[in-house]
């Protein structure tokens, strides 16, 4: 897995063995920002909710977000993230939350937080889609 455009272009980034976590493929990250307008995550800020690796919230701070706040419940997605970010240099442009998506949404929304861009690639469980959306 690496990040594939901006200016971390082609740096590699640490990922899971096993089925518990299922990372955004590169080609699958790269069509994503491709269908964007070309600098549109520059200056904004961005939310990963069920961020697995950080590879999502990464690519946009690659590409010139201002910061990126990823959420997770897992603590070893949590760990992969950390690392993925010191990997990058990228720790003072992240906040790293370790909670349910839902209680954290409504913490942000709470504490008036905005954000320009948000990523939610939730597991294959029923409901959780709807239920965050």
């Amino acid at each position: 897995m690496r990040v594939v455009g901006g200016t971390l272009k082609g740096r590699r980034l640490a990922s899971f063995r096993g089925l518990d976590i299922r990372p955004t493929s590169d080609r699958v990250r790269e069509a994503v920002f491709n269908v964007l307008p070309r600098g549109f995550s520059e200056g904004k800020r961005v939310l990963d909710l069920f961020a697995g690796t950080g590879a999502m919230g990464i690519e946009a701070l690659s590409r010139g977000a201002e910061g990126v706040v990823f959420v997770d419940r897992s603590e070893a997605a949590l760990s992969v993230i950390k690392k993925n970010l010191a990997i990058c240099r990228l720790e003072k442009s992240a906040r790293v939350i370790r909670s349910d998506v839902t209680r954290t949404i409504e913490r942000l929304s709470r504490n008036s937080e905005r954000f320009g861009l948000v990523f939610i690639d939730p597991p294959y469980e029923a409901g959780l889609l709807e239920k965050t959306l």
